[in-house]
Parts: C-alpha cells; sequence; structure tokens
C-alpha cells in the first residue's frame, strides 16, 4: 500500500490521499461536512457559569483539580461534556491555558460552553512528580467524578469526549480506546473488567506510538522521563499499554486525528500508521484531517482557522446522540 499527500495540497487545508492497492483510505471530510450541513444548529447559550478549583481526586495535590464551564440554562436530560487535557510533554502546563479569562486559545472550556457543551480542562501530575500511568490514572479519575457529579453539573454521563493537544493528545486518545487496568498490556489483563470508556476524542498531534516516538529522538527525554527509562525489555509491555497504537479494536468509539505533515515533534508517518491500522481493523468512525506544510498542532498552536468549527461539530455529531 502506497499513500502519498497530494502535491497540490496547501497549507492549512484538507490533505488529499492518492491510494495504491485494493484496500481505499476514505478521506471524507467532504462526506462529513454534507451530513452537518443538514443538521439544524443549536441555538448558542446567551450566559456561561464557570466553577474554578473544583477538585476531582481526595487529596492535596494541587494537580487534582478541574475547571468547569457550562450553560447557565439547565438542559432537560444533561448536556454533552468535553474533557480537555492540555500538552507540553508530560512534564509542564497547564489548564489555564484552556480556562484563563485572559486567554482564547483554541479549546477553551467557554468557548465549548458557548456552543452548548458542559467543557472542563483538568490538571493532572506531571512525570517529573509521577511517572506513568500517574497521568492518565488521573485523567480517568477526573471523568468518574464529573459521572459522579453529572446531576448537580448538567452533565450527561453516557456522553463525555476529550479534546487534547500533544501529551494531551495521546491521552484524550487512551481515554477513548483503553478501558484495561492501568498495568502491562498483556492479554490477560485487556480481558479483566475494566474503566469505562469515553465516547469520543480528538487528539491535537497526540504520540500515539511510543516507542516510535522514542526511536524519533525528538521527544526522547520526555518520553523516557514519562515511562521510567527507555523502552528495554522490563519496560516494553509499559510502553505498549501507554501507546494508542495498542488499543485499537473495531469497536472505537469515533475519533478526529489532526496532524501536520511539518511535524517535527510526532511524525505524521506515525499518525498515517496508526489511520491505516484502525481502517484495516473496522473502526467505523475515524476522521483524519493530515494537513500539509503545518507544523506541531495545527489547531491550538498553529491555529489553522477553519479547524475550531470542525472541533465542535465533531463533537455536536458524535456526542448528539445518546448511545443506544
Amino acid at each position: 500500500m502506497d499513500l502519498t499527500s497530494d502535491p497540490g495540497e496547501h497549507r492549512g487545508s484538507p490533505g488529499r490521499w492518492c491510494q495504491r492497492g485494493a484496500w481505499i483510505l476514505s478521506f471524507w471530510l467532504a462526506v462529513w461536512w454534507g451530513v452537518l450541513a443538514g443538521l439544524t444548529p443549536a441555538t448558542p447559550p446567551k450566559e456561561i457559569v464557570v466553577h474554578r478549583n473544583l477538585r476531582y481526586r481526595p487529596g492535596e495535590n494541587r494537580a487534582w483539580q478541574l475547571d468547569l464551564a457550562k450553560p447557565a440554562t439547565q438542559a432537560a436530560a444533561g448536556r454533552p461534556t468535553v474533557v480537555v487535557i492540555h500538552g507540553g510533554g508530560w512534564v509542564e502546563g497547564s489548564r489555564s491555558s484552556f480556562s484563563s479569562p485572559d486567554t482564547s486559545q483554541p479549546g477553551h472550556i467557554e468557548a465549548f460552553a458557548r456552543a452548548g457543551f458542559v467543557a472542563v480542562t483538568i490538571d493532572y501530575r506531571l512525570s517529573k512528580e509521577a511517572p506513568w500511568p500517574a497521568a492518565l490514572e488521573d485523567c480517568r479519575a477526573a471523568v468518574d467524578w464529573l459521572r459522579q457529579h453529572a446531576r448537580e453539573y448538567d452533565i450527561d454521563p453516557d456522553r463525555i469526549g476529550a479534546w487534547g493537544n500533544s501529551a494531551g493528545g495521546h491521552l484524550a486518545l487512551l481515554l477513548v480506546q483503553w478501558d484495561g487496568p492501568l498495568v502491562g498490556a498483556d492479554a490477560e489483563n485487556e480481558k479483566q473488567p475494566g474503566w469505562r470508556r469515553i465516547q469520543a476524542a480528538v487528539s491535537d498531534s497526540g504520540p500515539v506510538e511510543l516507542s516510535e516516538q522514542h526511536r524519533h529522538g525528538t521527544l526522547r527525554g520526555v518520553v523516557e522521563l514519562l515511562m521510567g527509562g527507555p523502552p528495554t525489555d522490563d519496560r516494553r509491555a509499559a510502553y505498549l499499554a501507554a501507546s494508542p497504537r495498542s488499543h485499537i479494536t473495531r469497536d472505537t468509539p469515533p475519533v478526529l486525528l489532526i496532524y501536520g505533515t511539518a511535524d517535527e515533534q510526532v511524525p505524521v508517518a506515525s499518525a498515517d500508521d496508526f489511520v491505516r491500522k484502525l481502517a484495516e481493523t473496522g473502526a467505523p468512525d475515524v476522521t483524519y484531517l493530515r494537513l500539509a506544510k503545518v507544523g506541531h498542532c495545527p489547531h491550538s498552536i498553529q491555529r489553522v482557522d477553519w479547524l475550531p468549527g470542525v472541533v465542535t461539530q465533531f463533537f455536536q455529531r458524535s456526542l448528539g446522540h445518546k448511545p443506544q
């Protein structure tokens, strides 16, 4: 199979694919836009309310807090919810990037709230404090807290999605893909009853295969800090468990993947491989935006101007109806 980006692509426009072989990778953004054109958009709420510094885990750790924004009016049956997870190589960053009233960062919780969602941005333990799987454990705990406090904050617990950039995109994908115990990715553990996955995710340049990320070299140091060292024999299972590529299944919930071909941190080839495997496995709802001549995090850092609308509409579509 040969996948190459069309030389006619230009910066900030959806990439097109040339395909050789029996299997066709469907880049169906144009079709998706056509579906969305037939939907009636919800009326944006006139007012929103913001709750800050809510503690989602017991204990004194400052990382175990979140900020929440929601429309002021109560929904009849709870609202779909978006969890925003900051990036920073698992070593830095803060939820304030997406909740401060002084910023207008793409992915800001107030923007999601004005689109009719409950939106939450979380802090989590960084790898300098606690290595894998602490960050994902905290993300899961935040989702559990939202489900437990669904009535209080107007949340539909069956319609939760996640958006993340860079390291946050990696964690968002794991929330939507992996429901197993937070241990090595062996078959017996994967069969055990586990955590309940969320219903949709957006990854803005999130790493998908950590051993490959380590080989690539640019992020080798932060990957080793996250994982406690290189992917040698005693850590190989942990590297597999921490990689979204290891958790692809036929029933993977809807995902939107946003990557740039000029990304020097997360190689676009790893995203290509991830999408190829999703398609081969039969995942039913995958949207891949492969943007030519665009660098790391096209949505949140490069700020390609049409992406915020695409992200919002993806969540409106994927979280718009309760699962049957």
